[in-house]
């Protein structure tokens, strides 16, 4: 390889590496709202029940969203393993999981990864999630948050105890999401 091409893989690695780490967050009047959605179709609605759902873990087992009943929620609908938004974003909310839990807050993550992808996601996250698939989408369609066959528009919906959503955003710009210190603040608010 001679040296102009080796420089321009490690200036192109140095570009991409800069541009998708970390995301900007969501807009700062997002967390002060009840909820933050551009998209058409939602079918999240604040202070009315989450829709419950049965999907498939990391360990193969059925797990549904009223397992968690007497629990704080934060379920995240994330387009993939691939996506270095979601990677950021995840790592970003990684960062007040031990803030979450001892406010009773579990993070329960959703996409339609099959499980081995998924296990890579838990284990690039040191397993501190519920990492469930939603291959065929369902609960993705369920929620109103379909961006097309494929992909899920990048969701963030605050569910109560008695398995109420609190707060929600979801938004057609997959690049922002909320950041882990505006999650923070929305549960901080609301509880």
């Amino acid at each position: 390889m001679n040296f102009l091409r080796a420089l321009t893989l490690v200036f192109g690695a140095f570009i991409l590496s800069n541009v998708c780490s970390g995301n900007p967050p969501a807009n700062e009047t997002a967390e002060s709202e009840p909820s933050y959605s551009d998209v058409k179709g939602l079918k999240l609605e604040v202070k009315t029940e989450a829709p419950d759902f049965t999907l498939t873990s990391i360990t193969g087992t059925k797990v549904s969203l009223s397992d968690f009943r007497g629990d704080g929620v934060v379920l995240i609908f994330y387009r993939g393993h691939w996506c270095p938004f979601c990677v950021s974003h995840l790592e970003d909310i990684n960062t007040v999981l031990p803030k979450l839990k001892k406010l009773g807050v579990q993070v329960i993550a959703v996409s339609p990864d099959n499980i081995a992808n998924i296990k890579s996601m838990a284990n690039r996250m040191d397993n501190p999630y519920v990492f469930l698939s939603d291959p065929d989408l369902e609960v993705i369609e369920r929620y109103g948050i379909r961006r097309d066959a494929n992909l899920p528009h990048p969701a963030m919906v605050v569910i109560d105890q008695q398995g109420i959503v609190q707060w929600f955003y979801v938004s057609e710009n997959f690049k922002k999401r909320p950041s882990a210190s505006q999650l923070m603040r929305v549960i901080n608010r609301i509880k």
